[in-house]
This record gives structure tokens, sequence and C-alpha cells, in this order.
């Protein structure tokens, strides 16, 4: 009995390596193509994200101005001008034997 080998057929250099070099190809395509369709912002993400940005300068505010408002609380208690000018601007208040003259402004 003949042995019979089986068909071994090995394609040539350049066949091979063209094949590779698609292949190669395709996974960088891939590669580059699918992730920024799957990090694509979601226009419900990018108006989250706009309003977050509002909320933390809005919250930035807010500290700013609890800050200053503690800064005159903190003055009211320990300082006595700052009693002083609060009293005669928001109360009207004024020492005794002093004269107040109030001005008019004219109209132009």
């Amino acid at each position: 009995m003949r042995k019979v080998l089986a068909d071994m057929h090995v394609p040539p250099k350049a066949k091979r390596w063209g094949g590779r070099l698609a292949m190669t190809l395709v996974v960088v395509v891939l590669i580059g193509y699918l992730p920024s369709q799957f990090l694509a912002r979601d226009p419900k993400a990018a108006k989250l994200a706009a309003q977050l940005d509002e909320l933390e300068t809005e919250a930035l505010r807010l500290h700013a101005d609890n800050a200053a408002k503690r800064a005159q609380v903190e003055a009211l208690r320990t300082d006595i001008s700052a009693i002083e000018d609060r009293a005669r601007r928001e109360l009207n208040m004024v020492y005794p034997n002093e004269i107040v003259i109030r001005l008019v402004p004219e109209a132009q």
C-alpha cells in the first residue's frame, strides 16, 4: 500500500503576509472606532454635566456669601463701629443731642 499524504498547501509568503496585514488593519480600525462609539456622550449626559457645572458654580457663590455673612455676624458681635454703622443705617438710630439733617436730591 502506498501512503497518501494530506494536501499540505502552504500559500506563498506574500499572500500570508497580505492576509496578516489585512487582519491587522481590521483590528486597528475596530480598536480605533468602537471605543469612540461606546464613549460618545449621550445628550442627556451632556445636559446633566452642564447642570452639574452650574450647580457647582452656584455652590461656590453661596459658600462665598456664607463666609461674608459669617464675617458680618462676627463683626456685629465684637466690633463697636460695625454695630454703630448698622444701627445708624438700618434702625435710624442717633446719639442723644445729635442733629440729623436729611437732604432730598433734586429731581432733574
